[in-house]
């Protein structure tokens, strides 16, 4: 994941320019262009912070209403088969696809990750014994042309 500053309910970017030997950034989120500049971490924070004040006085000034990040409503390209599956899937669950598809995110990301698999291969020139920590962790364990798994 990249380096990510908020503030204001702004998300801001940092980049380094090997060329320029600057560090620099933008507003993410919004259609609107709002970039910064600056030669150090601290300073780019600073940066990005003073960009977003700007970036709202001026939409003040102007009488225009800023851009704002993550309004609640976004398109997904599913592909027509998934789509169908998916609106099945919702008419089966008597609800509408776009409560269903929230839902299916919701899940997502609330679920915990899936336990690690946890192998051990040991190449060996000649066989030895399997020692008690290994053998006590319920695992198949075979020996297969000199090689130690399950």
């Amino acid at each position: 994941m990249k380096p990510t500053f908020e503030y204001k309910g702004y998300l801001g970017s940092a980049e380094v320019s090997i060329e320029d030997n600057i560090l620099h950034g933008k507003l993410l989120y919004i259609p609107d262009v709002v970039g910064y500049t600056a030669r150090s971490p601290v300073e780019l924070e600073k940066a990005f912070q003073e960009a977003v004040d700007d970036y709202l006085e001026t939409c003040a000034e102007c009488g225009d209403r800023p851009d704002t990040p993550f309004k609640g409503v976004f398109n997904v390209r599913l592909g027509p088969d998934l789509h169908r599956a998916c609106a099945l899937a919702a008419d089966r669950d008597d609800v509408k696809l776009n409560e269903w598809v929230k839902t299916a995110c919701q899940e997502k990301l609330s679920a915990k990750p899936s336990a690690q698999h946890s192998h051990v291969h040991v190449h060996l020139e000649r066989p030895v014994r399997v020692t008690t920590a290994l053998a006590e962790r319920d695992q198949p364990w075979q020996w297969s042309q000199n090689v130690l798994t399950h």
